[in-house]
């Protein structure tokens, strides 16, 4: 509880709560046009969404083994924390003469985090993360979408299991990293024309549309290494993690569209089938520093580099299926840009039990022109945060919030005619943090 007896101290009292306000205020009005969330998850549990995933250079929580394993080293005792993230997407397409939306999906991908650290005087400790680094689904369901034949859906969704080891170099600094071990499933769905037998009585040859579905599951390894430096005052952090490989196999599945095939083409249809994929995610430098000017507020800047450019091309094998013979090789995706995220986190207490926090990142996203594609749409955006938390002795729930405005990204449709994207995304993301022995 806050107890005031005179003026000056009710004015030093409130001082970070004023400078809090006013802070966000500034940090709103100055916001002009950026980038957006890109196609990687940058926000797991209430406080980092609600500081617009600005958290390397802090990582005061369980979250560190994701932001920065080389923080865990500062966290006393053993500590859990666990939540959801609820994420809505709306991404539009349009050209010169229609409209459509992609299929509205909502996604809630879970996070958990545990952390040990065995006494007070320890230089070790251990941690344990699951997450989604990667979920994101673009279903164009309608069945006129124009550019289906290049693809119709792609739904990426992997999980992370993270067993992170750090040490304590100093009083100050510190040292860690981790095996990243990624499984999940990749869906790739298009359509394609086929020239069938002509009918009894008929001249001319006719064309079926086949819609094709292959969803695979994979899986692939990687690695991330940290520095964290921290003082009462400021600190810093820096992470590196490395590209990984996405590989796997799976079913594909084939559908005539409108019309009923002839004997001849039904005798050598296949419903069913085999296919591989591969996807990379690509290798990332993180940093960022915080300063209190207050021992109740606390700012956070932060900047994440990803490797883009260097990412293949998503490879799709096809078994022979639908009215398909031979085995088909597809190649999407690649000359990707690389990308720079830029992001700010402000957090000030109120009192013992409430904080509140908020931010904006800049989020720039790998596709432009050429790079453009039905499962990979989207461009530059900002994104605009705000949170609480309410603290217990032994426990603290989180709630954060996260609104991504997408550019509207320009591309040229497979006939050659201008066509474009616009997206938008809110994400809510509650979570709770234990801990565990004395308060």
């Amino acid at each position: 509880m806050l107890h005031c007896s005179s003026l000056p101290r009710l004015r030093s009292r409130f001082a970070p709560v004023i400078a809090f306000t006013f802070s966000c205020s500034l940090i709103m009005l100055a916001a002009g046009p950026a980038g957006a969330v890109g196609y990687g998850l940058f926000q797991h549990g209430g406080r980092t969404t609600g500081q617009a995933g600005a958290f390397t250079a802090r990582a005061s929580d369980p979250s560190a083994v994701t932001f920065n394993p080389a923080a865990i080293a500062r966290l006393d005792g053993f500590q859990f924390q666990g939540g959801l993230d609820f994420e809505n997407d709306t991404d539009t397409f349009r050209n010169s003469t229609v409209s459509f939306d992609a299929g509205h999906v909502i996604q809630f991908p879970p996070a958990a985090y545990a952390t040990w650290r065995p006494g007070k005087d320890s230089r070790w400790a251990l941690g344990l993360g699951l997450d989604a680094p990667f979920w994101t689904t673009l279903d164009w369901k309608p069945l006129g979408f124009p550019e289906r034949f290049d693809q119709k859906k792609f739904e990426l969704t992997v999980f992370q299991l993270h067993p992170v080891v750090a040490f304590r170099l100093s009083d100050h600094w510190s040292f860690g990293g981790g095996v990243r071990y990624l499984q999940g499933s990749l869906e790739q769905d298009d359509s394609r024309f086929f020239a069938i037998t002509p009918l009894p009585l008929v001249r001319f040859t006719r064309f079926a549309e086949e819609e094709r579905r292959g969803k695979s599951d994979v899986d692939g390894l990687g690695w991330d290494l940290a520095l964290h430096y921290a003082t009462e005052r400021w600190g810093w952090g820096g992470v590196v993690r490395s590209s990984v490989e996405l590989e796997g196999s799976g079913d594909a599945r084939y559908r005539i569209r409108d019309i009923q095939l002839p004997d001849a083409d039904q005798a050598r249809f296949r419903s069913s089938g085999s296919v591989s994929q591969n996807f990379e995610l690509p290798a990332e430098l993180a940093t960022g520093i915080w300063f209190a000017p207050y021992p109740e507020l606390r700012f956070e800047v932060d900047a994440t580099w990803q490797k883009w450019s260097d990412v293949g091309e998503s490879t799709v094998r096809f078994g022979p299926g639908g009215l398909n013979p031979e085995a088909e090789k597809i190649t999407r995706f690649g000359d990707w840009d690389d990308t720079l995220s830029l992001r700010l986190g402000v957090e000030g207490d109120l009192n013992d039990q409430v904080s509140l926090f908020g931010g904006i990142a800049r989020e720039e996203s790998p596709v432009s022109g050429a790079a453009v594609s039905p499962g990979f749409p989207r461009g530059d955006a900002m994104v605009y945060a705000v949170g609480a938390t309410y603290n217990f002795p032994q426990i603290s729930f989180d709630l954060g919030y996260s609104l991504h405005e997408h550019d509207r990204n320009r591309a040229i449709s497979s006939d050659g005619s201008p066509v474009s994207y616009t997206a938008r995304a809110t994400v809510w993301s509650a979570s709770a943090r234990w801990r565990f022995g004395k308060p």
